[in-house]
């Protein structure tokens, strides 16, 4: 049965597919998909653009989850590699391709609609959007701010000595880590460890905020590059986690690291509201409780100085089976106020301002969704 209230592009065996409940429609939009490379959804969720490898070769596509229209962006050869990344306005996708064998580029889908070449010679990854007029690329060594016309060099950023390197959303500021070496009285030899800087566009303006004692990982930027999460290790509790928003403009940091009533939480896996304004992670609590070790977990939605628990699971109920791995895939916010979680019993959207939570098919991964009509 469609819900009435949520149009979502999802996979089901060798088939993209789109259903829209509003309209009662459940179509397939792609075939002969054999393996999703990479899918991104637009800020809204209303579009996901999809590299997927077939029989033949591979093929991106746009797809609207609303409507199930499909606009082809480029078809390439088996073995090809892609990156993308949709503006901020959910308005314009950029489209790095690597081939096994010869040149690669860049392919941009613009707001009318168009697909056409950046005429990038070197660069064939593609990274952010800075604004219609520029964009940042990429090389696999140096990074450089373009303009989106010609793929003329702006401005270059190289990655030698930095690791991790990551552009806002909007193309506003980046972040990387690069290494420190420690000297510890107790300990024979030096340790290398990271620590987390940020810079502007160009590079410029460069200051570590996160330094070795914290060991920082995991940074991810809020979309308009004003803020930034990170992980760091608690210097308290043993195998916690706790998540750092620094606010750039204002110089300042906050965290959450107080035990609270179910135990001291873990907070990892951060991912961004596309208005910049909440950040969603994940929280887990390990417990032990009648001869068993579980884990709850929450989903948790901050804004300002507060905090929301938008939705909660036990896992791990055998022994042995502990928390998520950090690696875990994070949250996704499909438009501002609608979460897109992976859980034991399926996937489902949270309305985070309403506690609304649509159920999606369990078995059929969903790779954007929308609620039609609705705020996004």
């Amino acid at each position: 049965m469609l819900d009435a209230n949520v149009a979502f592009v999802y996979r089901a065996e060798a088939t993209l597919r789109y259903q829209n409940g509003r309209r009662a429609e459940d179509g397939e939009v792609a075939g002969d998909v054999g393996e999703v490379l990479v899918a991104a959804a637009s800020p809204s969720g209303r579009r996901v653009a999809v590299a997927y490898r077939g029989r033949d070769g591979t093929r991106v596509v746009a797809v609207d989850a609303e409507t199930g229209t499909v606009t082809d962006v480029r078809y390439g050869a088996a073995g090809t590699q892609y990156t993308m990344a949709w503006s901020t306005d959910g308005r314009r996708l950029g489209v790095g391709f690597r081939p096994a064998e010869g040149a690669g580029g860049v392919k941009v889908l613009d707001a009318r609609g168009e697909v056409r070449d950046l005429r990038c010679r070197a660069s064939n990854r593609f990274v952010a959007w800075r604004s219609a007029a520029e964009a940042v690329v990429s090389d696999g060594v140096n990074f450089y701010v373009v303009s989106s016309s010609d793929c003329a060099t702006l401005a270059s950023v190289s990655s030698v000595g930095r690791a991790a390197l990551e552009y806002a959303p909007s193309g506003a500021r980046l972040a990387y880590l690069q290494d420190r070496t420690v000297t510890f009285t107790n300990r024979p030899q030096p340790e290398i460890i990271p620590e987390l800087w940020i810079a502007g566009h160009d590079g410029s303006g460069a200051r570590v905020i996160a330094d070795y004692q914290s060991r920082p990982r995991n940074a991810v930027w809020a979309p308009n590059g004003d803020r930034i999460a990170y992980e760091v290790v608690s210097r308290r509790w043993s195998n916690t986690t706790h998540l750092v928003i620094y606010d750039v403009p204002a110089n300042s940091y906050s965290y959450e690291a107080s035990e609270q009533q179910l135990g001291v939480p873990s907070d990892f896996n951060a991912c961004w509201s596309p208005d910049s304004r909440r950040v969603a992670h994940e929280r887990t609590y390990a417990r032990v409780g009648q001869g068993m070790t579980y884990t709850t977990r929450h989903v948790v939605v901050r804004a300002g100085g507060g905090e929301k628990v938008v939705f909660e699971e036990l896992i791990g109920e055998a022994p042995g089976e502990m928390r998520p791995a950090a690696n875990a895939a994070p949250c996704r916010w499909m438009g501002p106020r609608h979460l897109l979680v992976s859980t034991r019993r399926g996937q489902r959207l949270i309305g985070v301002d309403d506690g609304t939570v649509r159920e999606l098919p369990a078995d059929r991964p969903v790779l954007a969704a929308t609620v039609p009509g609705g705020a996004r």
